[in-house]
């Protein structure tokens, strides 16, 4: 089903180019995977840096390494972003699997369990983001994963079980950093299910072990790198944006009905005299996760609560149980109802699609070099996404890139200058005859300017390069201009200018 509708929502035809971070995640699995064909025994850091030279969307510690490690193994066939995708669309039905699994620990009707597994697919944000190559369906899948290994716990406190469940935290936070609110899990589980005597053994305390041996070194490590990722306001200024963004984003991304069911659901919970563990592990999960979103300053997004769309489901799944229904009617009627309203805001708003095109066929149609021929230098300018859609076509389609036959340059950072998330943003020339020295000292024989981008959202560097292009220079000459689509409604041009002359002082042009 995923499949069929990856084709209807167009993610196996469109550009990577559909989030400012897919080509990152696109491009760095792909180094993985030619460090592992082209490059095994060299020096990694080697490697990694002269791939970022080349192609400088690699995040390696931007982000932590698991979803890499799990992508670049589907890719040593062959470079093709559609295994990518499916890998989405292959770790989606998992989450919903553990849904339903979670759903029959908790003693609810067949009925509903399964019920409850198509709602966590059929979720907007949720076939969103199977649609574009990202790291949070892993994450939320190895948190719901380590809710049931916490449970496991809980019922029988073993050493086994209390590392089993931090080799899957530490597996969480090394797939994205906010997998921390892992952390939160044990004690606020712990409490709920009336186990906080546990805390007092040895095994308790040994299931943070995996956690600081296996992810403790990565997160020390990346700690400079991921805060320029954070934003400039305190864990308060946050906190007082962060609430009313998600407490409004809420009935928005899982609807009205499903998210009024969850709230019925969670009332009745409370109500019970005991909790199951795994409804404590849900809970403790969910504080972690709540946590993360409302402290940590990362930015505010709704794909960010992916994590937290099984627990609102199965609570939904309470709510809708809880409904008195006469007959037996009630067990096709009431898994029908959870289905409906988790599919409440597919039905009225119909499926997003990705259309992101022309930035791969913009990077065909420039030609990357065959083996034998000189290494070419582009250069492109636009926004994150534009930029990282046109570096992730060119990685995949180039056919040689250890060494590589190709260097594309960021407009963004070789005509300005800024941090990871776009401050302090300053122009590196201002002059256009500086600009065009530049290129010529660097060599760039292709240059792209995406004029898709809104004119109110250019940096002063796009410009001055769309100037020096137009100028009259006889060194460039517009090559062609082709259209491109960022959404439906959202449509423009990109233009591709080749160099036509290189100045006297120049070498061979490359």
């Amino acid at each position: 089903m995923l499949v069929a509708v990856g084709h209807w929502g167009g993610a196996f035809d469109s550009d990577l180019g559909g989030d400012p971070d897919e080509a990152a995640h696109a491009v760095t699995a792909l180094m993985l995977r030619d460090y592992a064909t082209a490059a095994a025994g060299a020096p990694p850091m080697g490697f990694a840096r002269t791939y970022y030279e080349d192609f400088p969307r690699v995040a390696l510690g931007h982000y932590p390494p698991l979803y890499y490690l799990v992508a670049a193994p589907l890719l040593l066939p062959g470079a093709s972003v559609t295994i990518l995708i499916l890998l989405q669309a292959i770790t989606l039905a998992g989450l919903a699997a553990l849904t339903v699994g979670t759903a029959r620990r908790l003693s609810l009707h067949v009925g509903i369990q399964m019920a409850a597994g198509v709602a966590v697919l059929v979720l907007p944000f949720a076939l969103k983001l199977a649609q574009h190559v990202m790291a949070d369906i892993l994450l939320a899948f190895l948190c719901l994963w380590a809710v049931l290994a916490w449970a496991n716990y809980l019922r029988q406190p073993t050493v086994g079980r209390a590392l089993g469940w931090g080799c899957i935290a530490a597996a969480a936070i090394l797939t994205k950093g906010s997998g921390m609110g892992l952390c939160l899990l044990p004690p606020v589980a712990s409490f709920f299910a009336g186990r906080l005597r546990l805390m007092a053994t040895g095994s308790w305390w040994l299931s943070a072990l995996p956690v600081a041996v296996l992810a403790g070194p990565w997160m020390i490590y990346s700690t400079g790198i991921s805060k320029e990722g954070m934003t400039l306001l305190s864990p308060l200024q946050y906190f007082l944006e962060a609430v009313p963004y998600y407490l409004g984003a809420t009935p928005l991304v899982f609807g009205w009905p499903l998210t009024v069911a969850a709230a019925i659901g969670a009332i009745a919970g409370c109500r019970r005299k005991a909790l199951s563990y795994e409804a404590a592990s849900l809970i403790g999960m969910s504080v972690g996760m709540v946590a993360v979103l409302l402290f940590v300053p990362v930015g505010l997004s709704t794909r960010y609560m992916l994590t937290l769309a099984p627990v609102i489901v199965i609570a939904g799944a309470f709510g809708v149980d809880v409904i008195p229904w006469r007959g037996s009617a009630s067990r096709f009627g009431k898994p029908l109802l959870l289905a409906t309203i988790a599919a409440a805001p597919l039905m009225w708003n119909g499926l997003l699609k990705k259309e992101v095109h022309g930035f791969t066929e913009a990077v065909m149609r420039s030609g990357t070099p065959a083996p034998g021929e000189s290494k070419k230098h582009w250069l492109v300018a636009s926004d994150p996404r534009g930029e990282g859609a046109i570096i992730a076509a060119a990685a995949f389609n180039c056919p040689q890139r250890s060494p590589s036959l190709l260097r594309v340059y960021r407009g963004s950072k070789e005509l300005g200058s800024s941090d990871w998330m776009g401050r302090d943003y300053k122009a590196a020339f201002t002059q256009t005859a500086q600009m065009l020295a530049h290129l010529d000292e660097i060599q760039v024989s292709r240059v792209f300017i995406d004029l898709s981008v809104a004119a109110d959202r250019r940096q002063p560097h796009e410009g001055q390069l769309l100037a020096a292009m137009q100028s009259r220079d006889p060194r460039w000459s517009l090559d062609f201009e082709q259209p491109v689509t960022r959404q439906s409604w959202e449509k423009g041009t990109l233009l591709v200018y080749k160099r036509t002359a290189l100045p006297a002082s120049a070498g061979p042009q490359q």
